[in-house]
């Protein structure tokens, strides 16, 4: 009996050994380098997402109303308390209506960006198995954080559309314009999804240190209030935050009419590109130490 068993696991090592040799021979998708491999696992992004975006509500009453019902509450609880109460508004004839409207287009963008720096940084954390055992494209991960709030906020913005419609009768040609507004968020915030995620590796308080972040880093941006209220002493934050940019110009096209502000638009552009590009460099240089630390 014990020499059967020996020779059987004599067996399944060699095959173990066999296998392993195959995989290292043949060229895989988890084995390229740098950027390629985000375009050479596309499908498996593009899969990671829909996954995660049917599943988020699964099983709830609501189900996939959730992503327009979320935003619709944060929508009546901050038209009461800014407009309401304290009776802010972005035009100087406009009324609740008005102001929901430029509420939403501001908190649409920034909800997204905010939920996938959130959850950015204990994504490694929750795949300690990818990470420890198995030979997995990593930057896809925090990739996933930043599209799968994308479909939410897209979902959210077709009911924006329906609302500006019915309340000022027209869209504005300048809608063509939001593809590129979004490409640019995308690009700052898997950017900052990047870096946050492998930063959340090493510092298991990021998640907590970043709630905070976000909550100055929203009030910093011209979301419930005009940017023309800030005083002309803070009006530089308006260029050095480009959440800032991304979300007035949502509200140029939407409801102005008007094309994005160029200048404004470039700043925060080439800010995101240039994020982009160092949040995934440090990712991958980090990236080698991760089932160490974990």
């Amino acid at each position: 009996m014990n020499v059967s068993l020996e020779d059987k696991a004599q067996e399944k090592a060699l095959l173990i050994n066999e296998n392993e040799k195959k995989r290292k021979s043949t060229p895989t998708q988890a084995n390229a380098t740098g950027f390629a491999v985000l375009w050479q696992n596309r499908n498996l992004v593009l899969m990671m997402v829909k996954r995660d975006s049917l599943g988020k509500y699964k099983g709830s009453l609501l189900g996939a109303l959730w992503p327009l019902v979320n935003p619709l509450g944060h929508l009546i609880l901050y038209t009461f308390l800014f407009c309401v109460i304290l009776k802010v508004k972005f035009d100087a004839n406009g009324g609740i209506g008005n102001f929901a409207l430029y509420l939403m287009s501001g908190l649409l963008p920034w909800g997204a960006f905010a939920e996938s720096a959130s959850r950015s940084c204990t994504v490694i954390l929750e795949y300690p198995n990818l990470v420890k055992r198995v030979v997995f494209p990593l930057p896809i991960l925090p990739l996933v954080t930043v599209l799968s709030p994308l479909v939410t906020e897209g979902m959210a913005f077709c009911m924006l559309i329906i609302a500006i419609f019915a309340t000022m009768h027209t869209i504005y040609p300048t809608i063509i314009f939001i593809p590129l507004i979004t490409l640019s968020q995308i690009l700052l915030t898997a950017g900052i999804a990047w870096t946050l995620s492998s930063l959340g590796v090493y510092i298991r308080d990021m998640k907590h240190i970043m709630a905070l972040m976000l909550s100055a880093w929203m009030y910093a941006t011209p979301i419930v209030y005009p940017a023309e209220k800030l005083p002309a002493e803070c009006q530089f934050l308006l260029w050095i935050n480009p959440m800032a940019g991304i979300v007035m110009d949502y509200r140029r096209t939407l409801l102005q009419g008007l094309a994005p502000d160029w200048n404004h638009y470039f700043v925060y552009t080439a800010m995101a590109i240039v994020c982009f590009f160092i949040g995934f460099q440090f990712f991958d240089k980090t990236k080698k130490s991760f089932a160490d630390v974990m």
